[in-house]
């Protein structure tokens, strides 16, 4: 007996809805694992934790917290997906690193979130900046997410007598140049009153900046590093300053070294930060001169004679 046509198309059809049917059941499987996986993980935690955890990541407290739907998920009452926005805040609430994160993205079928470069683009970016940063006739240093420097130039070198000795290789970041006692910009920035309470703030706007900057990368083991770097150096209240906005004035003062006397004299300066395409990092900083005394200097280190920036 031959089937009609019109059979056919409804057999297409039936057979359709059921690899649908079984597509669903099987994402909702995957997402409910990974979802499981992560939140019994963050429990086990909890019993190394110094001190107890507002959060108990319960299956209950997820739906309170996270999604509300989800007691509802969990016993198979929906099998819908939840939407992107959804999947991250569950992700925020388990307080997931940025691979757990994504891997639970793509378990759900969304594309993942990329906050930084890494591997063969990360290498293409810094040679990049690198090259950049050589052609710059003013003082210049590239940074990473990470706050490590990965070149300095020469007028830089100068301006901040930083040291050439390969010991100090190890504290290539900005953590170690700001805090430091080895450098000495944190004595030649904190030479009196003012220039004291101008470094402080500079630190402060620049740890909110960064805390804003990647803020989906905060449970990540670098950004924990860099964390327990500030923290080496026993300046943890500026960890801790709330975030009041408005604008932060981003002039700067340093002692620098006259050539032709070999005095210390207070100059000021301003930094600017470059990026290379929708990258925010790596980053090439760039410090240019704000008054005369500091035009006098940028010049001796062979700054442009205008010292203008294009």
């Amino acid at each position: 007996m031959k089937v009609r046509p019109k059979c056919r198309t409804t057999l297409h059809k039936r057979r359709e809805e059921k690899m649908d049917i079984d597509t669903e059941n099987s994402r909702h499987r995957i997402v409910m694992g990974e979802i499981e996986a992560l939140r019994i993980k963050r429990q086990q935690k909890l019993v190394d934790r110094p001190q107890p955890s507002l959060k108990r990541f319960t299956q209950q407290e997820l739906n309170d917290e996270a999604f509300p739907s989800y007691k509802n998920l969990l016993v198979g009452r929906t099998r819908r997906i939840p939407t992107r926005q959804t999947i991250i805040n569950i992700a925020e609430y388990l307080e997931c690193t940025s691979d757990e994160r994504n891997d639970l993205l793509l378990a759900a079928g969304y594309l993942p979130i990329q906050t930084e470069l890494d591997g063969r683009s990360l290498e293409r970016a810094l040679e990049w900046a690198q090259q950049t940063m050589r052609s710059i006739p003013f003082p210049a240093m590239v940074v990473t997410h990470t706050q490590d420097i990965k070149g300095l130039n020469e007028p830089f070198h100068q301006l901040f007598e930083i040291p050439l000795d390969c010991s100090y290789d190890g504290l290539m970041n900005r953590v170690d140049l700001h805090f430091n006692s080895g450098f000495p910009i944190r004595s030649r920035s904190t030479f009196d009153k003012a220039s004291f309470k101008q470094w402080e703030e500079h630190i402060i706007n620049g740890i909110q900046a960064f805390k804003s900057e990647h803020i989906l990368s905060r449970y990540d083991g670098w950004y924990q590093k860099l964390l327990d770097r500030v923290q080496k150096y026993n300046a943890c209240e500026y960890l801790s300053v709330p975030d009041v906005g408005g604008n932060v004035d981003q002039i700067q003062t340093i002692l620098a070294r006259m050539e032709s006397s070999g005095d210390l004299i207070p100059v000021r300066y301003r930094q600017i930060s470059i990026s290379a395409g929708g990258r925010l990092y790596p980053q090439i900083e760039v410090f240019l001169p704000v008054d005369s005394a500091a035009r006098t200097v940028f010049k001796n280190l062979g700054c442009p004679a205008d010292c203008a920036f294009v």
